[in-house]
């Protein structure tokens, strides 16, 4: 070999080494970087496996908040890390700390637009936080729990020991850690639901019964106090004509109006059982309803039928005439209402039934379970009729803004 073919071979060799032995110390430096900005890596694949498995069997949210802030935090040497669950348009501490965000703060409405995790001290979120008047400067990470397009929760995590930072691979790991505990919520949520609905059944259930024994009750006394005692006398007052046949126009005369009364009670006691106009249609019983509720000067009462008479069969007419009459009673004697309107609209897939008046509005909004502990079933009843016929019960109430409650009922 020539001497400029050894010296190209020299060359080559020498660049090749030098090439190596750059990507190995840049390789290095770049790791002591890491290690002095991040810290030792961490095995996100064994905390993933660890703590999914025990989501997984999380049987109530303080076993998930526990996780969330105290075990996990750990892995990460974070000493501060805080759950905030949704409660009333607030983010509220899930232990019970008294500390929360609301729902609408830019730094949660920023961090939940993206639904990953977020450090704290990076671009816009690090600006929200200078700038807000709340003490968020201690968070390190901003977590949002997301089922969806639905916030379940904030996890916030403090900054790390040694003045570590979150790494990127952290951040994407946090975010799996926390789609995973939506899920969690979201279940928990739902079983919550379902227990309180159970209890509201139950406790709908005992009233019903307890109801239909005063009804019982009530319709006896109305009938052996009144209509019985009449039939009484008028059969003491047949057997004196069958021995007096003669003058005894004046007892006839009695015995005319006293039988004339007995039927008006008797038509009371079934109209109140059962309105007869629901034989001519729904819309005469609610025409009827109207006129007898709105006699008074206060409220004025007002029904809009979008179409002539609508066919229903018995049993749904029924309900959505029952509906509309705890409505209106609603109305009248608890939203001190000047107007109050009823709409009856048929169209060609669902009959919706529409009772709006403008009155005070429902403080505290319209939770079912609230409005049964405190004593009180009308809107539990009305959503019970409506679940019943298959149709859909929605309120919509706000202070000083009256109320509306809405039947849709498919066809």
């Amino acid at each position: 070999m020539n001497t400029s073919g050894l010296i190209l071979l020299t060359g080559l060799a020498l660049g090749w080494i030098t090439l190596v032995l750059g990507w190995w110390i840049s390789g290095k430096i770049r790791r002591m970087w890491r290690r002095h900005r991040y810290g030792e890596p961490i095995d996100h694949e064994e905390l993933l496996v660890k703590y999914g498995g025990q989501m997984a069997g999380a049987l109530d949210q303080q076993v998930l908040s526990r996780m969330l802030t105290e075990e996990i935090p750990q892995a990460y040497q974070v000493d501060r890390a805080v759950l905030l669950l949704p409660q009333d348009h607030q983010l509220m501490d899930s232990r019970g700390g008294g500390w929360g965000l609301p729902v609408s703060h830019a730094a949660v409405r920023w961090v939940t637009s993206s639904g990953e995790a977020q450090r704290a001290d990076r671009g816009r979120l690090h600006e929200i936080i200078s700038q807000g008047s709340a003490d968020l400067s201690w968070t390190g990470a901003w977590v949002p729990l997301m089922r969806g397009a639905v916030l379940r929760g904030m996890w916030l995590l403090g900054k790390r020991a040694g003045g570590l930072l979150f790494a990127p691979e952290d951040l994407s790991n946090l975010t799996s850690l926390s789609r995973q505990a939506a899920v969690i919520l979201e279940s928990l949520h739902l079983a919550q639901q379902e227990q309180r609905a159970a209890a509201e059944i139950r406790t709908l259930y005992q009233r019903v019964v307890a109801a239909q024994e005063v009804e019982r009750g009530r319709l006896a006394r109305d009938l052996h106090d009144g209509v019985l005692q009449d039939l009484c006398a008028m059969s003491r007052d047949l057997k004196a004509l069958e021995v007096q046949p003669q003058g005894g126009e004046n007892t006839i005369a009695g015995l005319t109006v006293r039988s004339g009364e007995t039927v008006h009670t008797l038509r009371a006691i079934c109209n109140d059982l059962r309105p007869p106009l629901l034989g001519q249609g729904l819309a005469a019983a609610l025409e009827a309803l109207i006129g007898q509720l709105g006699a008074g000067a206060r409220p004025t009462l007002s029904l809009e039928l979008s179409s002539g008479e609508v066919r229903l069969p018995d049993e749904t007419a029924v309900a959505v005439f029952r509906i509309a009459q705890e409505a209106l009673r609603n109305a009248i004697q608890h939203a001190d209402a000047s107007e109050i309107e009823v709409r009856l609209t048929d169209y060609p897939d669902r009959l919706r039934l529409t009772v709006t008046d403008d009155g005070r509005g429902i403080a505290g909004g319209v939770d079912a379970a609230r409005f049964v502990a405190q004593g009180h079933f009308g809107l539990a009843g009305m959503r019970e009729r409506a679940a019943m016929i298959g149709g859909r019960l929605d309120v919509q109430t706000a202070p000083d803004n009256g109320t509306v409650v809405v039947l849709e009922l498919p066809r």
